[in-house]
This record gives structure tokens, C-alpha cells and sequence, in this order.
């Protein structure tokens, strides 16, 4: 594994001949840079999530449960039970390329295997091998492989190269959403406790502080209240912003980028001056102040369990 970081200029040399060897037989390497960091311990302790330990994808050693292959083909069998789509997307790919120029990805790194078709292969393959009888019989002729350590480095590698934006799937004739199959991926992935800090930390800031960035109700508070007075200065106008109002007519949910950054801080600002005009019966909570939800990038059940504190911070106030 290459320690190297690459720079500006060798970044933008994108070579899109495809490797001479077929794609099974081309080794994952993690180049710094192009990939992001495995999820800090404590993140993986306080979301509850499995085998949480301290390790990066640059280590030989990823400190897989022993048992991490029967965890991830059970995950998977769930899975393909729970999500009808899901199967219905391991089978009716047709491989006519129509998504491979679509992906962000793909364009700007030239990978074969960031393709949105290819992508998906990497896990449609362990489908085939343990859960179709053509791949158990015929392997790699019938576009199966085994399931190895090399498998999850992969996966953790490429599944982690997608924003969910779905263009894709927009241009797949057969509506095939690979975003969902990456999704899925990525809960497999966090089965056994390969996971990303990109997506883990603002996931556990959410949950401890009600937000992504972390900042603490005193902080919103005061970052309101900062807002009010500067709005006071450019308008003349003084607004009254509600904070945890029991029996409000309207939980407000707002980005944390609003009340944290520029430019994004002046959208808070036009919104609060338009409440203040039609005279809005609202309310905002420190504890339920983050309109964005980072678990689009962890799983399914992620996504729930963040739209779970908002919902019930709606019900107590």
C-alpha cells in the first residue's frame, strides 16, 4: 500500500484505459488520498455499533470478529429477505454500460471498478457464489467468487466512493438503483466494524448534541442569539426566535451549516426575518437542530434512528 500523498498535478492525469488483467484479478490499493479514514473507536462504542477497535485501512491487519465471513453472508441472506429490490438488482443487470460515464467517481478517477455496473459486481459476485446455484456450480464462469479478506478491502474501498447522488440509476434502462446496493454494502461493511469517521462522527454528534458538528445547547443558544442581534444591525428589525417553545405550531428543523458557517449563515438569517414577517407560530430545539442526516452514509437503520430524535422532540414539545 502506497504511503505516498499524491499531488495537485498527478491527480488530475486521469487515465482511463481499462487494466489489461480481468477486474477479479486486480488488487485494491489504498493510495492516500483517495479514501477515508476507518471510524474512530469511540464513535463505533457510542452508536453501538459492532467490533469497535482502533485500526486503518493502510494496516495489513483489519482486526476482523473471526466469525466475519458468517456475519456478512448472514447480513447479506437478511437482506436479500428484507429488500425485494435488492435481489431484483443482483439479477437483471444486463452490464450495458449505460451508468459507467455518470458517476463523478469514475470521471474523475478513471478506476474501472468506480463504474456504477462494476461497482455493484463486486458484491453481485459473492451473491452469485453463495446464493445462486449457477454460482455454485460454475464459480467464476458464471461471475462468482469467493468471499475473502481482499473481498472486504475492496468493498470498504469502492463502496465508500459514492455520494448516493443516484445519476446513475437515473440513466440505467432497467432502473436499477446502485446507490441502494452501495448502501447496502456499507451496512455489511459495518457488520463486522469497517466503517468511515467521515460518516460515523457527525452520526454520534447528532445523537450527544442534536446536531452534526457537535455544538452543545448553550452554543445553539448562542449562535440564535448572535443572529438576532446581527439581524437587528442590517434591518432594524428585532425578531423573536423561540427556542424549545412547548405548544408550538411548527418544530423548525434547521442544517447546522445555518447557524455555524458563511454563506450559509445568511439563508438563517432570511428565514428568520420571513417567520418574523408572517408571524409564525414556530419554535427551534437545540436538541433536535440538524436538518441533514449523515446516516444516508452509514445504513438504513442509521437513517431512522436520527429522524427518531427529531420526531421525538416534536412529540415533547
Amino acid at each position: 500500500m502506497s504511503e505516498q500523498v499524491p499531488k495537485p498535478e498527478e491527480l488530475v492525469q486521469i487515465d482511463y484505459q481499462p487494466p489489461a488483467k480481468p477486474w477479479m484479478d486486480v488488487p485494491v490499493e489504498f493510495r492516500r488520498g483517495t479514501f477515508c479514514y476507518a471510524g474512530a473507536k469511540k464513535n463505533v462504542e457510542y452508536l453501538g455499533f459492532p467490533n469497535p477497535r482502533d485500526w486503518q485501512p493502510m494496516d495489513e491487519d483489519w482486526k476482523l470478529p473471526p466469525n466475519w465471513r458468517e456475519i456478512i453472508l448472514e447480513g447479506m441472506r437478511d437482506r436479500l429477505q428484507k429488500f425485494r429490490s435488492f435481489r431484483l438488482f443482483m439479477d437483471i443487470c444486463v452490464r450495458c454500460g449505460a451508468c459507467a460515464d455518470k458517476c463523478h467517481f469514475y470521471l474523475g478517477s478513471g478506476d474501472p471498478k468506480n463504474m456504477p455496473v462494476l461497482r455493484a459486481e463486486l458484491i453481485r459476485s459473492i451473491y452469485r457464489r453463495y446464493f445462486t446455484w449457477t454460482g455454485r456450480l460454475f464459480g467464476r464462469l458464471a461471475g462468482a467468487r469467493d468471499l475473502t479478506e481482499d473481498v472486504i478491502k475492496e468493498w470498504f474501498y469502492y463502496f465508500y466512493q459514492c455520494t448516493e447522488c443516484r445519476r446513475c440509476s437515473v440513466f440505467c434502462p432497467y432502473g436499477i438503483d446502485t446507490a441502494e446496493i452501495t448502501m447496502i454494502g456499507r451496512e455489511l461493511l459495518n457488520l463486522v466494524g469497517c466503517n468511515i469517521n467521515w460518516a460515523l462522527e457527525p452520526a454520534a454528534n447528532c445523537f450527544r448534541t442534536g446536531n452534526h458538528l457537535g455544538i452543545q445547547p448553550h452554543g445553539f443558544k448562542d449562535s440564535i442569539e448572535f443572529a438576532i442581534d446581527e439581524l437587528e444591525d442590517l434591518t432594524g428589525v428585532r425578531v423573536e426566535v423561540p427556542i424549545a417553545k412547548k405548544g408550538a405550531e411548527v418544530l423548525f428543523i434547521m442544517p447546522s451549516a445555518d447557524y455555524f458557517a458563511s454563506p450559509h449563515y445568511y439563508t438563517l438569517l432570511g428565514y428568520l426575518l420571513l417567520f418574523h414577517q408572517i408571524g409564525l407560530d414556530y419554535t427551534v430545539s437545540p436538541y433536535a437542530s440538524e436538518g441533514g442526516n449523515f446516516g444516508l452514509f452509514i445504513s438504513h437503520e442509521m437513517m431512522k434512528r436520527l429522524h427518531d430524535k427529531i420526531y421525538r422532540e416534536t412529540k415533547r414539545l
